[in-house]
């Protein structure tokens, strides 16, 4: 499992960070509670919770594909590709509440890294 320890520790601290930002853009706005009129804030909260949204699935499924054996290089690829692709949407977001080419590409490449987790973990499963 020192795989999935290694991105999920990668995570943590993208999600640290990213909450941190989130303090950050609250002191700013003098806002406790919700995102109040700040569109900074709104983009802060929202970088962070898509991380935290999507980051559990993806980890819980690194981690059962690493216990069912799947080749390290394989799981290197899949946990680096999410990792990266978590940054880029939390940087498109960042720079931008409309859609930015990051972001559309931080999302899309979750999904697909996501869907192939999934789809090598039904394959596992069947053979």
């Amino acid at each position: 499992m020192e795989i999935t320890l290694f991105y999920t520790s990668l995570i943590t601290l993208l999600a640290i960070f990213l909450a941190y930002k989130v303090g950050i853009a609250r002191g700013k706005s003098k806002t406790l509670l919700g995102e109040g009129d700040s569109s900074s804030l709104l983009q802060a909260i929202r970088s962070h919770g898509n991380l935290v949204e999507y980051a559990p699935l993806a980890m819980i499924m690194l981690g059962l594909l690493e216990i069912s054996g799947v080749d390290q290089l394989k799981l290197h690829l899949l946990g680096s590709v999410f990792f990266v692709c978590r940054i880029l949407h939390a940087y498109g977001l960042s720079i931008s509440s409309e859609s930015t080419p990051y972001r559309m590409v931080g999302t899309l490449g979750s999904w697909i890294v996501m869907l192939a987790m999934a789809l090598y973990g039904i394959y596992v499963y069947i053979i």
